[in-house]
């Protein structure tokens, strides 16, 4: 059966660059324990000082949304300008959408096949 690829979405901006992807990175290791496909997107190099603004992550990061059946949206989510976008379109998508106060996502192994 496959397995469900599901997108981690949350507050960035604003936080030390570290601390967001602890986070992220955190919750990727145990969606990928649960049975995942996991899409971070903190791997496109949030922290780097490369000069890309905002509206260039949210582009790569939107992109990578599209490609995946699911987001989880992590605690404090709704603070974050780009996390609210990736919600609405998900919804608006149809997408399965779960939030970190979904304590039965960790749970219950039987919804990855659903």
């Amino acid at each position: 059966m496959k397995r469900k690829k599901i997108y981690i979405s949350g507050q960035i901006s604003g936080l030390e660059p570290e601390d967001a992807e602890s986070a992220f990175n955190k919750m990727e290791k145990i969606l990928r324990a649960q049975g995942y496909s996991v899409v971070n997107p903190t791997r496109l190099g949030v922290s780097d000082v490369s000069g890309k603004g905002w509206d260039y992550y949210m582009k790569e990061g939107i992109k990578l949304l599209m490609g995946c059946d699911a987001v989880y949206m992590l605690i404090g989510w709704s603070n974050s300008r780009g996390a609210n976008i990736e919600w609405q379109l998900a919804y608006d998508l149809g997408m399965t959408i779960y939030t970190q106060a979904d304590e039965d996502l960790l749970k219950k192994k039987e919804i990855l096949n659903d």
